[in-house]
């Protein structure tokens, strides 16, 4: 591997550990806010705790189905312009999620969340993979996976702080523009690709 390669590669790496962070802080905002939330949309109902479960399980149900169709995707189309558009649909979905006026409008945007997060999770892996050797790849994805509690913490102590400052709302908001920048960083990344800047991404 060139010293260029070696240094995309890196690049890379450092782009999806990122993302990977904010995935799980947007993932565990609503863990966060979560007895908020159920004054907000549930109060009084004698099934209050059930219903607020829903909102994860509708997470998980459209990760679950979607996750199969993008993994599908990633071996025909760029994975970085997959993994770009997921991230924005996925930190929209979030924004979206401040601005809900109901149980059921809160439920449609964990559905996108779900959706979002799950065109990222069969991509990502496997760039790292062509990207580094056998000998190196275990190590590399120790790094990569390390921000899955990492980004479960941050995301339950931010939302909570956030949300004790300045309203349950503002937890969701503010992890948009973090996202949608991480996503035009993988746009950039593809129009390097393609000027042959980056000669080991692909």
């Amino acid at each position: 591997m060139t010293n260029e390669q070696k240094s995309g590669a890196r690049t890379a790496l450092v782009l999806l550990l990122a993302i990977n962070l904010f995935n799980y802080i947007d993932r565990y905002v609503l863990a966060s806010v979560l007895p908020t939330l159920k004054q907000q949309f549930l109060a009084g109902d004698p099934n209050q705790n059930g219903k607020a479960g829903l909102w994860t399980t509708a997470f998980l149900i459209s990760y679950m189905c979607t996750a199969p169709i993008f993994g599908w995707l990633a071996d025909r189309f760029s994975r970085w312009i997959l993994i770009g558009i997921s991230v924005a649909i996925w930190s929209l979905a979030s924004g979206w999620s401040g601005l809900a006026t109901s149980f059921a409008v809160l439920l449609c945007t964990r559905l996108f969340v779900g959706i979002g997060e799950a065109g990222y999770g069969p991509a990502a892996p496997t760039i790292i993979a062509d990207l580094y050797p056998v000998k190196t790849r275990g190590r590399v994805l120790a790094w990569f996976y390390v921000a899955i509690p990492v980004g479960s913490a941050l995301g339950y102590a931010f939302g909570g702080k956030i949300a004790d400052l300045f309203g349950w709302r503002w937890a969701f908001y503010l992890v948009v523009l973090p996202g949608l920048l991480l996503a035009a960083c993988c746009f950039s990344l593809v129009r390097a690709i393609a000027f042959g800047r980056l000669f080991a991404i692909t």
